[in-house]
């Protein structure tokens, strides 16, 4: 069995279209063609060993460059780079006037903790070491090689 865009989207927007919408995503559209979902499926083609003829447009054909048995993969890698794609877009802050306050930043710290444990879970499933989410800082581990540390 092969899978399509229009699946890959429908599992995604699935997963995550509730926060697609908070983030001016489009949540709606499953259909093969949805634009702000082109980089996370492009991403989990490559992280899967795929290629992609065009990074910006992801097509059929980009997906069947993954083995089936990567499918599981390929759609939890998609959904961490969406989640990521989703918290850049989550500007919303706290406000507070005179005794009103407003907790507009709840979202994105939700958000952040799904992150979190889904790169944890991509992390030990597929052996994928993931950045450290939430920090702007990405950890290179050397221990397995046998080169110096830069200094």
């Amino acid at each position: 069995m092969t899978i399509n865009r229009a699946q890959v989207e429908q599992i995604l927007v699935r997963r995550c279209g509730a926060y697609m919408a908070a983030a001016g995503l489009d949540s709606e559209l499953y259909d093969g063609t949805n634009k702000d979902l082109n980089d996370p499926i492009g991403y989990a083609v490559r992280m899967c060993d795929g290629t992609v003829s065009d990074y910006t447009t992801i097509a059929n054909a980009d997906l069947l460059t993954v083995a089936s048995t990567d499918y599981d993969k390929l759609l939890d890698i998609a959904e961490l780079r969406l989640l990521d794609s989703i918290a850049s877009n989550l500007d919303d802050v706290d406000l507070v006037v005179g005794q009103r306050s407003e907790k507009l930043n709840q979202l994105a710290l939700n958000l952040q903790a799904i992150m979190e444990r889904k790169a944890n879970r991509v992390e030990k499933s597929y052996g994928i070491g993931a950045p450290i989410v939430g920090t702007g800082a990405i950890v290179l581990d050397f221990a397995d090689h046998n080169e110096a540390l830069p200094t």
